[in-house]
Formats: C-alpha cells, sequence, structure tokens
C-alpha cells in the first residue's frame, strides 16, 4: 500500500476511527494487526515470513535477555531471511561468473521491509544483551515496534530504547494533527509532483544510454540525484508524519544533505538512521579492533558493507567502497573540517564541489552494470549533442532548482514551525485538498518509492 494513493487515505481515516473506538488495553494487538494487513496489501503469502521474524525476534529476546550468550546465534538466526531473499541468487551468481560452474537460482521475489526490519530487530537484540531491561522483553510491544505500518516497508530505521517507552503513549494526537498533516502535504508533493516526474525522464535516459546526447545524459545525471532525494525523503516526511498523528516521535532521516560541504557530511545528513546504525553496530566494531593497524579502513568497509545493504550487486559495493575511500580520504587529509568551517564562496564552492562528487557516484547506484554507467557518465560527454536542448529535460532541470532553492527548509523542524504560524482553521483545508488532489494525480500512474527494492 504506497502512501501517496487514495487506498492508503481511506485506510488510515479508518484506523484512526477504529483506532479511537479500541480500548486501551487492545491498542497495541490493533495496531499490529492493521498493520499487518498494510503489509498483506501488497503479497499476502509473504504475511507469513514477517509474523514469523516477529515471533522469532520476541522468543529470541527472551533467550538473549536471560543469557546474552545467544546474541551471536540470534543475529545469525536473525539475518538468515535476509541473506536467503536478498543475496543468495547474488552468490550463487557471482560463484558462476569466477568459476564458469552452472549454479542454481531461487529465483525469489524479494519481500518488502525485509532488510529495514532485519536492521530494527537486530539493534533491538543487540541493546538487549548490552543493557537487558529490568523486566524480558513483552510480546505486543516488540509486534509494534518491527511492524508499525509507517515505518514499516522504508524506515526510518527505529531503535527499540527510543520507540518502546513512547508505546504507552499511543494516541490521536490533536495538538500535533495540523503540523504532521502539512508534513505529510510535503511529502506527497515531493514524491507526486517532483520524484515521479523527474524519475520517468531518468528511466528513459538510462534505457537509451548508448545514445544520450550531452544535454540528455547531464539532466539525467543530475536529475537522479533530485529523484532519489525527493522520492526517500519524501517516505520519511510521510512516515515521520503519521507517527506524529498518533502521539509516536520517530527520528529525522533527511537533514538538507545536498547543503553539506563534504561526503563525510553528507551521510550525517542522509538517510541518518542507517547512517547511526552502522555507525554504532558496523563502524565502531571494526574501528575498535582495525584502529590501532589502519585507521582509515573501518571507515572503508563500513561505507562498502552499506553499499551491499542497498543492493545485491557489484554496483552496489563498487558504489559503497569508493564513497568509503572518499571519506576516509577526507578524514584524513583533514578536508572534512576544513569544509565545515569555510565561509562565504568558499563554502558555496565545497557544497558544489561535493553534489557533483555525489551525483556521478549516483550513476553508479543508479546503473545495472558499469557499462551502462560508463555510457552515462562519461558517453555523455564524448557524443556531443550540446548545440540543442531536449525539450523532455526541461522540467527535471526546473524541478531540481526549485528544490535546491528550497533545500534549507526542507527540513521536519521547519516544516512544522511554519505550519503552526499558520491559523490550522485556514491551513487544514488547504492541506487536505493538496494530498488529496496529489493522491487522485498519483492514482493515474502509480510509482512505488525508490527505496521499496531494498
Amino acid at each position: 500500500m504506497l502512501f501517496q494513493l487514495p487506498s492508503f487515505l481511506i485506510f488510515f481515516s479508518a484506523f484512526c476511527i477504529l483506532f479511537a473506538l479500541c480500548p486501551k488495553r487492545l491498542r497495541l494487538v490493533f495496531v499490529t494487526l492493521a498493520s499487518l494487513f498494510f503489509y498483506a496489501w501488497w503479497y499476502p503469502p509473504y504475511l507469513l515470513l514477517l509474523v514469523g521474524m516477529v515471533v522469532g525476534c520476541w522468543l529470541l529476546l527472551q533467550l538473549i535477555w536471560h543469557d546474552k550468550r545467544w546474541l551471536l546465534v540470534s543475529l545469525i538466526i536473525s539475518f538468515m531471511p535476509l541473506v536467503l531473499f536478498k543475496y543468495t541468487d547474488f552468490l550463487l551468481g557471482s560463484v558462476a561468473t569466477m568459476t564458469g560452474l552452472a549454479t542454481p537460482r531461487l529465483g525469489w521475489i524479494l519481500p518488502l521491509a525485509v532488510s529495514f526490519v532485519t536492521f530494527s530487530v537486530v539493534s533491538y537484540m543487540v541493546d538487549t544483551a548490552r543493557q537487558p531491561e529490568k523486566t524480558p522483553p513483552r510480546f505486543w510491544p516488540t509486534a509494534v515496534y518491527v511492524t508499525f505500518f509507517p515505518h514499516l516497508i522504508a524506515g526510518p530505521i527505529l531503535r527499540a530504547h527510543h520507540i518502546l517507552p513512547q508505546l504507552p503513549q499511543l494516541r490521536l494526537d490533536r495538538s500535533a494533527f495540523v503540523p504532521n498533516l502539512a508534513l505529510f502535504a510535503t511529502g506527497m508533493l515531493k514524491k507526486v509532483l517532483v520524484a515521479d516526474p523527474v524519475g520517468a525522464f531518468v528511466d528513459q535516459a538510462y534505457a537509451g544510454h548508448a545514445t544520450l546526447s550531452g544535454w540528455e545524459g547531464l539532466a539525467a545525471i543530475f536529475g537522479f540525484s533530485i529523484q532519489i532525494y525527493c522520492d526517500f525523503s519524501a517516505y520519511s516526511d510521510m512516515a515521520i508524519a503519521l507517527a506524529g498523528m498518533l502521539g509516536i516521535s520517530f527520528p529525522e532521516n533527511f537533514h538538507s544533505p545536498y547543503a553539506s560541504t563534504s561526503l563525510t557530511e553528507v551521510w550525517r545528513r542522509w538517510h541518518m538512521t542507517l547512517s547511526f546504525w552502522l555507525r554504532d553496530y558496523v563502524f565502531k566494531p571494526l574501528h575498535h579492533r582495525f584502529h590501532k593497524y589502519v585507521r582509515q579502513l573501518s571507515i572503508i568497509l563500513t561505507m562498502t558493507l552499506s553499499g551491499l545493504w542497498h543492493g545485491a550487486s557489484w554496483t552496489f559495493v563498487l558504489w559503497g567502497g569508493i564513497q568509503g575511500l572518499i571519506i576516509s580520504a577526507e578524514n584524513a587529509t583533514g578536508y572534512s573540517r576544513y569544509a565545515n568551517n569555510v565561509l562565504s564562496w568558499r563554502r558555496g564552492l565545497c557544497i558544489g564541489w561535493t553534489f557533483l562528487i555525489w551525483s556521478f557516484l549516483a550513476v553508479i547506484f543508479r546503473s545495472p552494470n558499469l557499462s551502462v554507467a560508463y555510457d552515462v557518465a562519461i558517453g555523455t560527454f564524448t557524443r556531443g549533442g550540446w548545440s540543442n536542448w531536449p525539450d523532455d529535460a526541461t522540467v527535471p532541470v526546473i524541478s531540481g532548482i526549485v528544490l535546491l532553492a528550497l533545500h534549507p527548509v526542507d527540513q521536519i523542524a521547519k516544516i512544522r514551525t511554519i505550519a503552526c504560524r499558520i491559523p490550522a482553521q485556514l491551513l487544514a483545508p488547504v492541506l487536505l485538498m493538496l494530498i488529496i488532489g496529489s493522491s487522485v494525480l498519483a492514482a493515474q500512474h502509480p510509482q512505488n518509492f525508490y527505496y521499496f527494492d531494498f
């Protein structure tokens, strides 16, 4: 079920009505069942997998709470669905390529949310082993933490110690309704009016990668940076807004990342819940082990694993590895500290240079193989075609300019603050009209959120 479609608006309206009628003692049960229905809307058979992951998580948490020596076994079990569905065919294909052997393939569809659920479960287990609560984890709070529909499909990646204490306060928060409605509308507009139209151009450009003219290729390169930001930050905005309407505070996931002066800073502002997850559960253990020998190795390994998390393909591994090399170089040379402190035109140059690097690296991220990436990133500048401006590149360029102009205020706190300054009686009807209108428009050509594939 997609946030931007009328079916979700109907679902959420019905959810709010039934939630208001539900006895308080049964609210966690109701939220869990509603979240499972939300998930099953995509592909009902995989509901069994999600239920199995919830039950398995709770049972393993009981073992870890009683004896933390169960942690390693629990982590191996928790990663099994992710490895099975996402990486098995990739590994078998890689073996076949390197050895020439005819290896079998599973050919299974990647379940929605398996990566995000796995990361949420793993963090809960590790935190339980490190600092167990006085009482063992309870089933229904665990079930809501794992399945809560606002974040279920594509994050933000939650931490149990942040979310579980809030669950007793689950409610329809009237005081927060309009500010979060504004945040939801912002996400809706970014998805429907920017990400989807720009994405259509980018898809067309990459499909014709071998014949792209100069301007088409350049618009596709920077257009994808606009698309993926508007698409993913839109989902995060909408998820955070939905949780906020229900009295739950989700962590911020994007903080104007294209205003960063270095790639190091980008990853402090981009998909922040993933960055902080990798920092706490991958980088710190690796840094503890390797910092005496190769100080930057932990950064490179962490970012390479980040690339592998994004997709079971060597292009993602390469993308993550290059990101890690650049970030480690920025830290080793002191460039990230320098860029963070410069002012005026020098700061503008650093921001522009960072966005340029990010956009060209994103070509590897977007391309199915290195041949396509070469055609887009290099062939664009060798084929010519700079004399004529392609009409279909106009929308991506204008959208990108508008986005970058508004980028400094595209932050959760600022959007909510602006909404609070406008009388609710005036703002709420306008926001509802924008949301409904955008939803009707999106229903004509439904497009998944980009990160659903991860």
